[in-house]
């Protein structure tokens, strides 16, 4: 291990802990346009930091361009303490009704006035295949989601 790194496990469960504390994420998809197109999103619900759940609109740049390329990108910051964590892995875009349901929150009703059954409303989920962990001395680790 070089100086400033920390076990797999470690960067993993440091990940975990800062993406559990968090309310916004940063969500990267390739555009179009052929630039990286971020954006903050609020993960509603996560399985450890190998599956994470958004939503979306039917008419979200987001949902294009994830149906031409499902590779994507998740990043986390905390200010508090200057740490971060990548998540590279690919989104799938659900409309199905479990899906619907196991991501709706009433807060949603603002976007979603239909409710879970809204034909606006898309889930989105992210599966990570590998993460890395910094911390503000430096400290790093790479693992598998």
């Amino acid at each position: 291990m070089k100086e400033h790194e920390i076990s797999r496990e470690d960067a993993m469960a440091k990940a975990l802990k800062l993406l559990s504390g968090t309310k916004t994420v940063f969500l990267a998809t390739n555009g179009s346009h052929g630039h990286p197109n971020l954006r903050a999103m609020a993960p509603l619900g996560s399985e450890g930091t190998h599956t994470l759940w958004f939503s979306t609109s039917s008419e979200s740049s987001k949902v294009n361009e994830l149906a031409h390329d499902d590779k994507a990108v998740v990043y986390g910051y905390s200010p508090r303490n200057m740490s971060e964590f990548r998540l590279w892995g690919s989104v799938e875009v659900l409309d199905d009704t479990d899906s619907r349901e196991y991501i709706w929150t009433e807060a949603l009703k603002e976007h979603f006035p239909g409710g879970a059954s809204d034909p606006n409303l898309r889930v989105l989920r992210f599966s990570a295949v590998s993460g890395m962990y910094t911390a503000k001395d430096g400290q790093n680790g790479v693992f598998e989601a």
